[in-house]
């Protein structure tokens, strides 16, 4: 079900009216309630893959509840149990998303020594969302073997915990010390906390459907004929990806947090205007925040983190990169674009010592640095395969402008995108100077500017949204 779907629209509504006159005050009502909402949410895609998200949660608060009971007498035993968690999570997680990808490129490799073998990919399907609620469920077994800590006893809460619908296709990938509580809680109704997750969900819809989908149209058209996207027309292609990414991706996030207030939940930012960051380490701690503190968390910080030498910090960073890369998508391309990043950070940083911090030209000259180096390092992420991004980098250039509204966008439409695009920039520069104080702010300004903004956002995605049959609706980290 897409939070930018007819179905949502009606689902929504009804499981916030009947979640606030009939499951306020008993908690276990509650969270059952809950946990049917959110297993009928994920059953919209495929309801098979139902058994899969059960299991996963099943077995992990089982491993949790017999690592916590056994003590540290009986260490070397919670470490087979929690290889074991790591191993089922991630054989499934493997099996769906990287089988045909491991398989193919180990029978490649024979390719350098002259053999070659036949062989016909599985047709797997990828359960929506599985690498978020993997490392969400995931993390939950970690912490309490870590004894960060201790585990529920609650199987109806655990299960509600890892399918969360808000956040359970496309996070933030929550820690269970932070949301699993918040099960425990009785909730009253706040105002104040349905306000302003109301305009995050219309903030979201906004930025999706206005903006990000309409940049959709023309980088689709000029990634699907690489070959005649020549010129400035791919370099736009390029540029506006980038929004496009960030501007869907944060688009579902807000949504996400949003739609979890309206039931008395907090969710973790995670985004913080990534594209005023002014060095690669503050671009990655404003950016998917919950992957990269999951990351920094159970991968870079138990390889031994900055705490064993200035070069086995750069490989620990490089490792990360790499898995970063890796967990979005079963393509070496991915990987590529993780390993660029990675060298950027560990190379860029110090080398224009970005995380210096500088006057204001200089803060805007390394956030330039910084965009375009993010920029193009996703025309791996965004290309189909290696040979296609070496070609888009090829045709990249500022000639050929005859050419730029030959790739779904007509005149109004390209110049109206662009518009959009600064507006959004604005907005972050706004935000970035004014932080949590500007939503205080705008909620205390007069009724006719509240109501006025709510109009003018709603009316935008009705009249401006970018619909019809030609577009792929769906937000872009599904496919993660």
């Amino acid at each position: 079900m897409l939070f930018n779907s007819f179905d949502f629209a009606v689902f929504l509504p009804l499981v916030y009216i009947l979640y606030w006159l009939f499951f306020q005050k008993n908690l276990k009502l509650r969270n059952l309630f809950l946990l049917a909402a959110s297993y009928t949410f994920y059953g919209f895609w495929d309801w098979r893959f139902l058994s899969l998200i059960l299991i996963s949660s099943l077995m992990d608060y089982v491993l949790a509840l017999k690592i916590h009971q056994l003590g540290d007498e009986n260490q070397p035993k919670r470490k087979k149990l929690m290889v074991l968690s790591m191993v089922l999570n991630l054989g499934f997680l493997g099996f769906f998303k990287y089988y045909n990808f491991f398989v193919e490129s180990f029978i490649a490799s024979f390719s350098l020594f002259g053999k070659d073998f036949g062989y016909t990919p599985l047709n797997i399907i990828l359960p929506v969302g599985i690498s978020f609620y993997t490392f969400q469920s995931l993390s939950y077994t970690l912490d309490v073997y870590y004894k960060k800590m201790e585990p529920t006893h609650k199987l109806i809460n655990f299960l509600a915990f890892v399918s969360f619908f808000p956040q359970l296709v496309a996070g933030p990938i929550e820690r269970a010390k932070k949301l699993l509580p918040q099960f425990e809680e009785v909730k009253t109704f706040d105002y104040q906390a349905a306000r302003s997750g109301l305009l995050l969900i219309v903030f979201g819809l906004f930025k999706k459907v206005v903006i990000a989908d309409r940049l959709a149209v023309f980088i689709n058209q000029t990634y699907g004929s690489i070959e005649e996207a020549k010129g400035i027309a791919m370099l736009m292609g390029v540029l506006f990806f980038a929004f496009q990414l960030y501007l869907d991706f944060s688009a579902y996030s807000d949504i996400a947090i949003g739609t979890a207030r309206l039931f008395g939940f907090k969710l973790t930012t995670n985004f913080r205007r990534p594209y005023l960051s002014a060095s690669f380490s503050g671009f990655w701690k404003r950016w998917h925040i919950t992957l990269s503190s999951w990351f920094q968390d159970y991968i870079y910080i138990p390889l031994g983190g900055n705490r064993k030498g200035y070069n086995r910090k750069l490989v620990n960073l490089m490792v990360v990169f790499f898995l970063s890369g890796l967990w979005h998508g079963a393509s070496w391309n991915f990987v590529i674009w993780g390993l660029i990043n990675g060298l950027f950070l560990v190379a860029l940083d110090p080398l224009f010592q970005l995380e210096k911090p500088g006057n204001l030209m200089k803060r805007v000259a390394a956030a330039v640095l910084v965009f375009a180096g993010w920029t193009l390092s996703l025309v791996f992420f965004r290309a189909q395969s290696v040979a296609d991004a070496l070609l888009v980098f090829a045709n990249l250039g500022l000639g050929q402008t005859e050419a730029l509204y030959q790739f779904g966008l007509n005149s109004r439409e390209f110049t109206f995108a662009v518009y959009t695009l600064v507006g959004i920039m604005i907005y972050e520069i706004i935000a970035e100077r004014y932080g949590d104080r500007l939503l205080e702010r705008f909620f205390a300004s007069p009724v006719y500017l509240r109501w006025g903004l709510y109009l003018a956002l709603t009316l935008s995605i009705i009249y401006l949204g970018s619909y019809g049959a030609a577009n792929d609706n769906s937000f872009i980290y599904f496919q993660f």
